[in-house]
């Protein structure tokens, strides 16, 4: 009876393993297989046959790892367990960990008993915790950041790699405790680090602040710490966990930036100085020519004016040309003192600011001019609701410059035209000032707003050159450009935006 139940014992035990999902494995003492059930047929197929050694189901390390773990089973008796991972059918990796039992026909250990755990996930779970670890680490490196922690019931703390490289020390060198970490704030900082430890203890505030350490190579370094109270259920402090960056490299950046700052005052400050002392250079100057330079002039233009007062056959024919010339000189010098003023007082007068009727004012400058030289008949085009924002004396020297250098230069053609308008330039929209005279080649663009410089000969038309350059500077002073295009014989405009 008793071997009857035996019998059914060992069948019931035969049909557990045979169906259950866990893949199990028997072999004998010589390492070949006595029995595999079907999860361990499933998995390793063909190679999970009754008398197939028992090494062939594995590869790589992991037969190194039976063999050893199987001897030791079959040599002392006692249990051993191996870890292994291969790559599943679908190109996935899997682990599993089996334990290897003794199997004992009498006293004689005839082989061993197999039993595989999947551990696939338990692994995966693993090197994601490991990867998430690490990425901490490499996350804190990069970020100069590192993390402590305080069970307020055991005297030291626990700090993390980083935090020790913040603070210059090793493990092997340092104990993390509240006194020493006291011992290596800076002195101006350590009442403050201690006033706000105290409020964290008594208050449960957590704090962040800034603060200074040193070293043991005696260096200093600037750190952010932050740090915050973990409390029991009854609302007791029972830890602080904390987080310390090393912010060093923004604070030396930050004095860097001050004292540049400071320099930058420093220098904005001379260079004030400098163009105060030239105003009063200019304005000096400005005195000079408007007194010293014009009296010299007006004595010439009397002597001139005294000599040739009597009869004219008084006079040989070569002085009389060379007092024309003298008087012609002095008409000449008197402009240019009046082109240098006005240039001046374009460059140093205040601004005031206003909303300007642009076509009014063109309107009334084309006036003058037909008025001044009704005997040169142009034909002016103003558009209609031409406005600007801008200063209008300023504005007003700029048009007439521009309206007069245009009537100037139209005035050797059959028919003179002049347009005022506005044209598109790049979606913005922009005054400009046409005519159909003289034009200059763009080559010379680039010395047409210089002060003195000429594109024509004074022979073919008067001025001075100080004109173009007085506009620049007014259109410049606006926040606003000018520029022109032209050709030789086919006249030229002038654009200029504004703000």
């Amino acid at each position: 009876m008793n071997a009857a139940l035996s019998a059914v014992g060992i069948d019931a035990l035969r049909w557990a393993l045979e169906t259950s999902l866990t893949v199990v494995y028997a072999a004998a003492a010589d390492g070949r297989l006595i029995f595999a059930n079907a999860a361990a047929r499933v998995r390793w197929r063909d190679a999970a046959t009754a008398g197939m050694p028992a090494i062939d189901l594995f590869s790589g390390d992991a037969r190194d790892h039976l063999s050893d773990v199987a001897s030791r089973v079959l040599t002392t008796g006692e249990s051993g367990v191996f870890d292994a991972g291969e790559m599943g059918p679908a190109g996935v990796r899997t682990w599993a960990s089996f334990s290897l039992s003794p199997l004992h026909d009498g006293d004689v250990i005839s082989g061993y008993l197999c039993i595989a755990t999947d551990t696939t996930e338990l692994k995966r779970t693993e090197l994601r915790l490991r990867r998430s670890e690490q990425l901490m680490v490499d996350t804190q490196g990069v970020a100069h950041l590192g993390t402590w922690e305080w069970d307020i019931s055991q005297p030291t703390a626990v700090w993390s790699d980083q935090l020790y490289q913040i603070y210059g020390l090793t493990r092997e060198q340092y104990t993390p405790s509240y006194e020493a970490y006291l011992s290596m704030v800076h002195p101006d900082d350590r009442q403050r680090v201690i006033d706000a430890t105290n409020r964290v203890f008594h208050e449960h505030v957590q704090y962040s602040h800034d603060e200074r350490i040193v070293r043991p190579d005696g260096s200093l370094r600037y750190l952010h710490t932050w740090a915050y109270p973990v409390l029991d259920d009854g609302g007791q402090l029972i830890r602080l966990v904390g987080v310390c960056q090393d912010i060093t490299d923004q604070k030396l950046a930050e004095e860097q930036v001050l004292q540049l700052n400071a320099a930058l005052e420093r220098r904005v400050a001379e260079r004030t100085r400098t163009i105060e002392t030239s105003l009063r250079d200019v304005e000096a100057f400005n005195a000079t020519v408007s007194h010293d330079l014009r009296a010299p002039l007006s004595v010439i233009q009397l002597s001139c004016e005294v000599i040739t007062r009597g009869k004219d056959h008084d006079l040989p024919p070569q002085v009389l040309d060379s007092v024309g010339r003298i008087r012609r000189s002095v008409s000449y010098m008197t402009e240019l003192v009046d082109a240098l003023l006005a240039l001046a007082q374009v460059s140093n007068a205040p601004l005031e600011s206003s909303e300007i009727d642009l076509s009014q004012l063109c309107a009334e400058i084309v006036s003058n001019l037909r008025f001044t030289s009704h005997e040169h008949k142009v034909a002016v085009e103003i558009e209609a609701g031409l406005r600007c924002t801008g200063d209008p004396g300023l504005m007003r020297a700029a048009m007439e410059n521009l309206i007069g250098n245009a009537w100037k230069y139209s005035s050797r053609v059959p028919h003179p035209r002049i347009a005022i308008g506005t044209v598109n330039v790049n979606g913005r929209a922009a005054f400009c000032v046409r005519d159909n005279g003289a034009g200059f080649d763009m080559k010379e663009a680039h010395r047409l707003f210089a002060p003195f410089q000429r594109l024509h000969a004074s022979t073919e038309f008067e001025g001075t050159g100080v004109g173009l350059a007085a506009v620049q500077r007014i259109m410049h002073r606006h926040g606003g450009r000018i520029w022109a295009e032209s050709e030789p014989g086919q006249g030229a405009t002038f654009f200029f935006d504004l703000p």
